[in-house]
């Protein structure tokens, strides 16, 4: 039983509800900087991530590979396509709410490499704990961005839930398969994606992130390819 994907999804909720009720009192003052802050501690989460990779190669490959792919599919299109449409037909928002601070939320939620590696750890080991984790953090990461973004956050669990859920399902099946080696360098690769988002939820740099995607699949082959080639 997936206690900690239900868990975490859970606590996005919580937090979407609680971040649209506050952003109605916060000053205006504190939602333009309280993105900017997180931002930045998304972009440190990210540098401690990447330094924990086995071997950068295989990340670096992964992640230029899978932007390539990512890019040429329109991947970031799409998506904000979607959502867009699924907040209207919620009924969680319209027609102008930042599309592009919204996508970043979704990218954190949905495909975060810490996310994908304590669901993967669920997964093989049937222990929730990192998830749970993962949940306060990302409880408080929803109310940031509902505070600003309003009830739109709260569509966010549902693709977050059956993505999850899918990953899950992946370390199930591979427990036998995956080392320690790929799990660094997954966690790496998604450091990488958390810098990415850092840099665009303060407005430093704007990467399409959704485009990046692709690598957090990639990473794992890459790095047991690599690990036998060096072996």
């Amino acid at each position: 039983m997936p206690i900690g994907v239900f868990t975490n999804c859970g606590a996005v909720l919580l937090g979407g509800v609680l971040g649209t009720l506050l952003g109605k009192v916060l000053p205006e003052t504190l939602k333009e900087h309280l993105p900017t802050m997180f931002g930045l501690c998304s972009i440190g989460i990210g540098v401690n991530s990447v330094i924990k990779a086995s071997g950068m190669t295989a990340v670096v490959l992964a992640i230029l590979l899978g932007f390539t792919i990512g890019h040429l599919l329109h991947l970031e299109f799409w998506t904000s396509r979607f959502f867009h449409k699924l907040v209207k037909v919620m009924h969680l928002g319209g027609d102008d709410i930042d599309m592009e601070f919204y996508i970043t939320a979704v990218a954190l939620f949905c495909c975060s490499g810490f996310g994908w590696y304590s669901t993967l750890t669920e997964g093989i080991t049937g222990d929730p704990g990192l998830l749970m984790s993962k949940a306060v953090l990302d409880g408080f990461t929803a109310l940031i961005f509902a505070s600003t973004l309003g009830a739109a956050i709260c569509a966010i669990p549902l693709p977050q839930c059956a993505i999850l859920l899918l990953v899950f399902l992946v370390g199930r099946g591979l427990s036998g398969v995956l080392t320690p080696t790929m799990f660094a360098d997954l966690s790496a690769c998604g450091g990488i994606l958390t810098m990415a988002a850092g840099f665009r939820v303060s407005r430093i740099k704007s990467v399409p992130l959704v485009d990046l995607m692709p690598a957090l699949i990639l990473v794992m082959p890459f790095s047991m390819l690599w690990t036998a080639l060096m072996g």
